[in-house]
């Protein structure tokens, strides 16, 4: 009596992913740049600064007397660059043949989070702006990568996920 092998599963090879990798790099890297560069001119109590960048919003709301909401938008100018050096470490390892699923789900959390602060930013910040025109008419480079990077990683993290 003859015994016949199991049949063999084949699993689908893993490659590396370099447009989810180069997307999520992009991304990380405006979340961390947004720190640095300049967000908006500085107002005339201030007028030493020249421009106020992302790091210099954080630090002149740490010593001031805030509402929890007003707090909490402060924070995500740090959760950004946080999430933008998440984002740079996982567009990395999808440059490796692994699988990306895991951590493409890690990148779209990273994502999700990223544009919910950009958009709590803008929402508390629009009434001492003069409204939400204003917000963005003030706007330079540093702010407009705080709001592009959640985007970019959004669809960084998509395309991992979407690889086979």
């Amino acid at each position: 009596m003859t015994m016949m092998a199991a049949p063999v599963r084949s699993r689908p090879a893993v490659a590396a992913d370099p447009i989810a990798g180069l997307l999520l790099i992009v991304a990380g890297a405006a979340g961390i740049l947004e720190l640095l560069l300049p967000w908006r001119a500085a107002v005339r109590t201030l007028p030493s600064y020249g421009s106020l960048t992302g790091w210099d919003f954080f630090v002149l709301g740490r010593g001031q007397a805030l509402s929890a909401g007003d707090t909490l938008a402060l924070y995500t100018v740090l959760g950004v660059a946080v999430t933008g050096g998440a984002c740079v470490l996982l567009g990395l390892a999808m440059f490796a043949p692994i699988d990306h699923h895991p951590l493409g789900a890690i990148a779209l959390l990273c994502s999700v989070v990223s544009i919910c602060g950009a958009l709590w930013w803008v929402l508390r910040n629009r009434l001492s702006a003069g409204g939400i025109g204003a917000v963005f008419a003030q706007g330079q480079i540093g702010f407009y990568l705080f709001l592009a990077a959640g985007f970019i990683g959004l669809i960084g993290a998509i395309k991992a996920l979407a690889t086979p």
